[in-house]
Parts: structure tokens; sequence; C-alpha cells
């Protein structure tokens, strides 16, 4: 008897095309577009398609708002989309509109992508590392051309409901022109760089070339002229040279985001020298920061009654610049993330910056590349936040939202798999019964 011919079995092509296999490439699309944005915005303006520049981050919010039924999250998470809802009626009562609340949600869109799709990534991690390693070759080589030739986009500025931005800036450091390449500011670019650099590094298998592409992004960094990057690049490094060290990792976690809170408080508590902005040093502006940004955003905070309540989401940062509302103005730049969460969410955003330390030493204990690619990316975006409004910087949305995701997904994934307690029977250890 002959046996049964097996029935044929399709496998799957490498191109079939599935949800996951859509969220990347939103993730790429959104990553291609900030990396060429400065070029991008000259010639997309010229052809009239600017609008080109926004379906990335409106795909964001399309993937969040489908995926956010089937969104497995704990109590914290939910609560925090709850006074996201809340925080938002407050700016309402303050004076915002539509507009504003619609914006800074455009704004976050990414973060909101990576924390509830970003996990999906891992299926196509090969196609996600090649889109980031061209990008990271193009940023690097857009400094190159920045700094021998003319490029036609630089100095280009476009306006936004009736606020004009750049779209490459040209402009000078200590009588030295800091470079943008295809981006739109060095500061972006800086932030691009290192972001970029520290996943490669990370994922990549070779010791060789993870050193090469650390030296290449420490390098491009620096000829950025942005110092903060600088800090948190070598700080990330840094930290995944000392995570075979457990508690020495958690205790350099903490000191991170406590002196990331503490900074704007030092700027209430002490007077610094205000002729220390003027002197054209490597430090003046952190001391514009220091007598400044921080002080005036808390004191507008303290003279409005709002340092509890905050002034709500919508009236903090870029919204504020293309949907002006009166009164607001102080809020566009905070130059702190601290500060940014404070002044959007009041006690409650301090408590949300701290969430990193339970984020980062999550990461930590995860020995896989991806996972060490995590910590590393979100410590160094942690660092910058120190004196950047990195929830106005779309691949730092990106990439925290997907270390959120990431993190969250591995303490579920413990859960599953840990072992139910087994409850002793009545006689067990008695004599002759055990």
């Amino acid at each position: 008897m002959m046996s049964p011919t097996p029935a044929y079995v399709e496998k799957p092509s490498i191109m079939s095309f599935d949800k996951s296999t859509a969220i990347v490439l939103v993730a790429i699309s959104l990553i291609l577009v900030e990396t060429f944005s400065g070029a991008l915005r000259f010639y997309l303006d010229k052809a009239g398609i600017s609008v080109l520049l926004y379906a990335p981050k409106v795909a964001c919010l399309l993937f969040f708002a489908l995926e956010l039924g089937r969104f497995k999250a704990g109590p914290g998470v939910w609560l925090s989309f709850i006074a996201l809802l809340l925080s938002s009626a407050w700016a309402v009562l303050n004076g915002a509109g539509a507009g504003n609340f619609a914006f800074a949600l455009y704004g976050i869109s990414p973060l909101l992508f990576g924390l509830a799709c970003g996990d999906q990534i891992t299926k196509h991690k090969r196609l996600f590392m090649w889109a980031i390693a061209f990008a990271l070759a193009a940023s690097l080589a857009g400094i190159a051309m920045d700094k021998y030739t003319d490029l036609p986009w630089k100095g280009y500025s476009y306006s936004i409901g009736g606020t004009e931005l750049s779209a490459n800036t040209t402009w000078a450091s200590e009588d030295a022109d800091r470079p943008a390449g295809f981006a739109r500011i060095s500061s972006a670019l800086a932030i691009i760089i290192s972001i970029f650099s520290l996943y490669l590094m990370t994922t990549v298998r070779s010791r060789m070339l993870a050193i090469a592409i650390c030296a290449a992004g420490l390098a491009g960094v620096i000829l950025t002229t942005s110092k903060a990057p600088v800090l948190a690049f070598a700080g990330a490094v840094g930290l995944l040279l000392i995570t075979r060290f457990r508690w020495t990792t958690r205790g350099a976690i903490v000191v991170a985001v406590l002196l990331g809170m503490a900074l704007p408080f030092v700027a209430m508590m002490y007077d610094f020298d205000p002729n220390k902005i003027s002197t054209g040093s490597s430090l003046s502006s952190i001391y514009d920061r220091l007598v400044n940004t921080w002080p005036n955003v808390i004191r507008e905070l303290v003279s409005e009654d709002r340092a509890y309540t905050g002034a709500g989401f919508g009236l903090v940062g870029s919204s504020v610049a293309a949907f002006p509302v009166v009164g607001a103005d102080l809020f566009m730049v905070s130059d702190s993330t601290v500060v940014y969460l404070w002044a959007a969410f009041g006690v409650a955003g301090l408590f949300l910056y701290a969430l990193h330390i339970p984020l980062f030493i999550t990461l930590a204990d995860i020995t896989t590349r991806y996972g060490r690619a995590m910590l590393a990316t979100s410590f160094c975006i942690c660092i910058v936040s120190w004196t950047t409004d990195t929830l106005e910087v779309t691949l730092a949305n990106l990439f925290l939202g997907m270390a959120i995701g990431h993190a969250m997904a591995a303490r579920s994934h413990v859960k599953a798999v840990a072992p139910k307690p087994v409850e002793a029977a009545p006689w067990a250890g008695l004599p002759g019964l055990s």
C-alpha cells in the first residue's frame, strides 16, 4: 500500500508582506526622512510636495491606533495615557486649542509607535540594521560634504503656522561652522549619529567592526561640535563596558538619571556668573541654561501657580511655535527634558522622568544583542536629555519608545515562563508521610 503523498506546504517568501513588514518599513521611512530632513525639505518644497515629509509620523499614529486594542501593557502605561488626556484637558483650560493638542500628539507619535509596535521590528532585524547602516554612512558623508562643498539647502528656511524654521541651519560656534550635513541642524545630526552608531555597535557580531563603528561615530559627533551628544555617546559606551557588574551598572544608571533631574534645581539654588555666557567658551551654552532658560521656565510655572499641575500637554514645545498661545511663549524651549516634562505635566512629569531608572535596570538584565542596543541608545538619549528637549527629537522618541516596548515585552516573558509555586500538602514534612 502506497503511503499518501504529503500535502505541499508553501513556504512564506522572504519578501512576503505582513504587518511586521509594514511596521519596519514605517520605522525605516522615519529614519530616512530624519537623516535627510534638511535636504528633503529643500527639494520637496521646490517641488511643492513637502507634505510628504509628514507621512511617516502620520503612519506612526495610525499604527499606534491599530495596535492599541491588542497592546499588552501594565497599568502604569495605561495610567500614563489617561494622564496625557487629563493634561490635554488642563491645557485647553489654559488657552490651548485643538491644533496644539494635535501637533503635540503628532510630535510624540514616534514614541507611541515604538512603544506599541517597536518590538515587531525584531522580526526584521537584518533589514532594519542595513537601513541604519546606510543612514549612518550618509550622515558621516554629509558632514564631509558640508565642510568641503557648498550645499544648496544650507541656510534654507520655511514657515509653519506663521513661524519661520530652518531646514538646515547655517551658524557658527566659537568662529567654527557647525555642519549639519543632510539633516536640519547640527545638534540633531549629532544625536542621529550617536543613536545609529550605538545600535550598530551592539548588534554586529564582529568586535573589530564594532570598534570601527564606535570610532567613526565618535569622530562624527565631535565634528558636529555638539557637546552633550559627545558626553552621551561616551557615557553609553562606558555603560556597555560595565554591564557585567550588575550593581555597578545600577549605580551608574541611578546617578545618571538623578543628575539629569538635579541640574534644573541646581540652576535655581546657585547664582551663576551671567558674564560667562558671552565669553564664547565651551561652557557658555550650559551657563545660558543655568542662568536663563531653566530658571525662567521654572519661575513662570511657579508664578502662574502651575508648579504642581504644569501648563498642560500641548502648551509646551514646538506645538506653541506652530499654534501660538498668549502667555505660553516661554514654554517653547526648555533645553531640558526634565523641565519640559515638568512644564507639561507638573509633578507627574518628574515622576515620568524618574521611570528611566526601572527601564534601564530591566534592559540591563537582557543579554540579547537587541536588548543591549536598546539599553545603549536609550541611555545615550537620557544623557542628551540633560540639556535637550528630547521629546522634540524624532529619532530619540522612536528609539526610546522601542526601548520601553522591549522592556515591557521582556517583563511579560519572564512572568509567563516563571514556574508557579506549588502549594505543599498539609502532611508534607511529617515523619513517614513526606
